[in-house]
């Protein structure tokens, strides 16, 4: 069965440019796992603008469903998130001095890091992952990492600007999928999910998280959390192919 995972990014940003820690993404993210939702994804990246160690440690102590920490490859955080032990680990590229401004990571630029770096995070019982576009080049690189995950990309179908777009787009992320699928690695996606999009990502096979952030904010601000949460979970659920 599909995952309904929340991200949290987007409020620890607003929570940083109103100047207001009364909006916190800790709290939101656990009444979110209440509500049903299966897992808790945020971004830290050491930006005084985006999630805080706070905040990740209140997620440690505080969460019940699964945590994914996405982080870039840098030694200092690297260590803390060893320290955290969150269920998985997703590394990816942030650009310096932009909150939220984050991109895939090309397998084949990366090799020789994650072969030194996935034995010390899977020994500790984290898994691992990366973050990646669906495209054939990235795909063959990543059968030679040992890593556990993929997250896929997907801005290029939730940013289509018309249905043929779309229709590319998410021929590229189901054939990915099962590509990776075969290897015996994890499929996660994310990339601008809206509530729009869920039904169709949930279609593709060997797909595992479906990772929600913006869209999931907006809708909650609408008919509250525990509602926006079981929308989605019954779209994912109407739709899903194994």
């Amino acid at each position: 069965m599909k995952r309904l995972s929340i991200l949290l990014d987007d409020l620890a940003i607003i929570r940083s440019v109103m100047n207001d820690d009364g909006i916190d993404p800790v709290r939101f993210g656990i009444l979110a796992e209440t509500a049903g939702a299966n897992g808790l994804v945020c971004t830290f990246s050491g930006s005084q603008k985006g999630i805080q160690e706070k905040d990740l440690r209140l997620l440690k102590d505080m969460n019940r469903s699964f945590f994914n920490l996405r982080i870039p490859i840098q030694a200092d955080i690297m260590r803390l998130s060893l320290s955290l032990k969150p269920d998985m680990v997703t590394f990816l590229d942030v650009s310096p001095g932009v909150a939220g401004k984050i991109e895939p990571l090309n397998p084949n630029s990366i090799q020789e890091e994650m072969e030194q770096m996935v034995p010390n995070f899977q020994a500790n019982d984290i898994a691992v992952s990366i973050l990646v576009r669906p495209e054939i080049d990235s795909l063959r690189a990543i059968s030679k990492l040992s890593v556990d995950y993929v997250e896929l990309d997907v801005r290029e179908f939730t940013s289509a600007s018309d249905i043929n777009e779309e229709i590319v787009a998410l021929d590229k992320i189901k054939s990915a999928a099962l590509a990776v699928g075969k290897w015996g690695i994890g499929v996660n996606c994310s990339g601008n999910i809206g509530f729009d999009d869920i039904s169709a990502l949930a279609q593709s096979p060997n797909l595992e998280d479906i990772i929600v952030g913006s869209g999931f904010i907006q809708r909650s601000l609408f008919v509250g959390i525990t509602q926006t949460v079981k929308e989605a979970l019954e779209l994912i659920r109407y739709r899903e192919v194994d």
